[in-house]
């Protein structure tokens, strides 16, 4: 089991902190993928970046050789010009790890999207909320 502890800034001035018990052995080169799209975005995006979280088969531990890796992003603000961005951030982190293991597909949505699709209680938004790894 591997042990995660993170701090997130969820709004300007306010960092929360947690620690993450992981039970899902995630591949090393999707390890590595997944820390240089969260670096990646972090320096795109600054304090507008508010969760960024692995969800689906290789959040639950049901993922095959040939999944994916889905991947939350919520920003503050997102214009449609910057999701472009975060999907191409995604190619870049996989070709910086080596373009080795997994892709990454990126859902990017701002806080007032992911809020409404809660709101209408989608069962992304839930699904997300329920088995997302924060990264």
């Amino acid at each position: 089991m591997r042990r995660f502890a993170r701090e997130e800034r969820l709004r300007p001035g306010e960092i929360v902190g947690y620690t993450l018990d992981m039970s899902v052995r995630l591949a090393t080169d999707l390890e590595a993928t997944l820390s240089t799209y969260r670096r990646l975005l972090g320096a795109a995006f600054g304090a507008r970046l508010r969760s960024v979280r692995l969800f689906g088969s290789r959040a639950r531990g049901d993922a095959n050789v040939d999944s994916d890796a889905d991947v939350s992003v919520v920003i503050d603000g997102l214009t449609e010009a910057e999701r472009t961005h975060v999907v191409e951030l995604a190619l870049d982190a996989w070709r910086h790890a080596g373009a080795r293991g997994p892709l990454i597909s990126p859902l990017p949505w701002s806080e007032e999207e992911q809020e409404a699709r809660r709101k209408a209680e989608r069962r992304i938004a839930r699904d997300i909320d329920d088995e997302g790894i924060p990264l």
